[in-house]
């Protein structure tokens, strides 16, 4: 079993990098607040919900997330994806206390990545092939 999520674990973050780089260009590029404490409204909503998914409130964090979608915005892309990165770090016991799972974590994914109208993920063929890699 342990093997097996581990192996779910790892399939999550190439998923997560694939899209990121997809996006981006750039393979190391995550969803960063900014040091100086100044946020933007995505920065904001960011802060938020890690702080909600690091108390255990991961469904509420997820639900925060969806309310705010910008569906034409590379940021709030790029911060989704990074918030499921984030949370599929979490211990499959930090999860199951939390009544969240690694599945829930790949059918975020992929649902989220849906709701966006930006060119280099709205080719349905693309959430085939992530599917499949799933």
């Amino acid at each position: 079993m342990e093997f097996e999520q581990d192996y779910i674990m790892r399939m999550i973050k190439s998923i997560v990098s694939f899209l990121i780089k997809l996006i981006t260009g750039k393979s190391d590029t995550i969803y960063e607040l900014p040091s100086d404490g100044l946020y933007t409204p995505c920065d904001d909503i960011f802060a938020r919900i890690l702080a909600l998914a690091d108390g255990g409130k991961i469904n509420e964090a997820e639900n925060l997330l969806y309310a705010n979608i910008e569906s034409d915005n590379k940021d709030y892309l790029l911060m989704g994806l990074t918030f499921y990165s984030h949370i599929n770090e979490y211990t499959d016991g930090f999860l199951t206390q939390h009544n969240y799972s690694r599945e829930e974590i790949q059918e975020g994914i992929l649902a989220f990545a849906k709701e966006f109208t930006i060119d280099e993920v709205k080719d349905l063929s693309l959430y085939q092939t992530i599917e499949e890699m799933f």
